[in-house]
């Protein structure tokens, strides 16, 4: 049976699929999810874009998997069988990630927002100072396939993969390293090291502040003594100001004037003209 019969019907309905969460518009929230939904878009305006963001909204991408350099998926068309799609990128090598390492961790900032699950706004500068990029600069830089019989590239089947690993770039901005060669614990471990960070460091971090850890319930006895502690504590009494200088120069106001601090500069006013 000719293909373009199956390219007009409706697509199976998938149990589970990976459902886009955005409903309408644009696809990716974070800044670097939408710079590579461009990279997509600005390559081709064709009607299976389109198609591509439906499929990915109704969940038609059964499952899909980042690996070093590659992202596979399956699509559930209209035929029984679901389509294998595949994105390849080039993984960076040892060397160089090693070189995007050194260049992170002499930027504290850096390894801080990483460290919360937070994409440095400027972390590309990192990569094209390594004479690199992170993310692919134009659709060609990608590999892409699908085993559908679509000449098209990239087909529906691809353009919903496209979308679904924006959002998923969205929820884990480490995939996008992880696509590119480097896992996160890697890389966290890297920056740790290369910004001097160790065990014993972290162990005596922990200790500052540690006290009495017993329950209260045994030592209800002791909770309101001073301890030996108390005679290392320095009071030095001292006496307050008077906030108007010119009030330190006259004698003090009668026994009785009440009316607090403007009753008395009144008082006083009255008694200079």
């Amino acid at each position: 049976m000719n293909w373009r019969y199956y390219e007009n019907r409706s697509p199976k309905e998938v149990e589970d699929g990976i459902e886009a969460q955005s409903k309408r518009g644009d696809i990716g929230e974070q800044w670097w999810s939408r710079r590579f939904v461009d990279v997509v878009e600005s390559y081709s305006k064709s009607n299976r874009i389109t198609r591509g963001k439906r499929y990915a909204r109704k969940g038609q991408v059964v499952d899909l998997a980042v690996e070093n350099g590659v992202v596979s998926a399956t699509v559930q068309g209209s035929r029984p069988d679901p389509y294998k799609v595949t994105i390849r990128g080039d993984a960076l090598d040892e060397e160089t990630w090693q070189r995007i390492e050194r260049a992170m961790a002499d930027r504290a900032v850096f390894a801080a927002q990483l460290l919360t699950e937070e994409m440095p706004p400027d972390i590309e500068e990192v990569f094209e100072a390594c004479d690199v990029s992170l993310f692919p600069e134009s659709y060609r830089d990608m590999a892409t396939n699908c085993t559908c019989p679509d000449s098209a590239n990239p087909c529906k089947h691809i353009a919903a993969v496209f979308y679904i690993l924006a959002e998923q770039f969205d929820e884990d901005p480490f995939l996008i390293v992880r696509w590119r060669g480097r896992s996160r614990e890697t890389l966290l471990d890297r920056l740790q090291e290369l910004r001097g960070v160790d065990d014993e460091s972290d162990a005596q971090d922990a200790s500052v502040g540690t006290g009495d850890d017993r329950p209260i319930g045994e030592c209800l006895d002791e909770f309101w003594t001073a301890g030996e502690e108390v005679t290392k504590v320095r009071i030095r009494s001292g006496t307050a100001g008077v906030a108007d200088a010119a009030l330190q120069r006259l004698d003090e106001p009668p026994a009785g004037l009440t009316g607090g601090y403007e009753r008395v500069a009144e008082y006083y006013t009255e008694m200079t003209e």
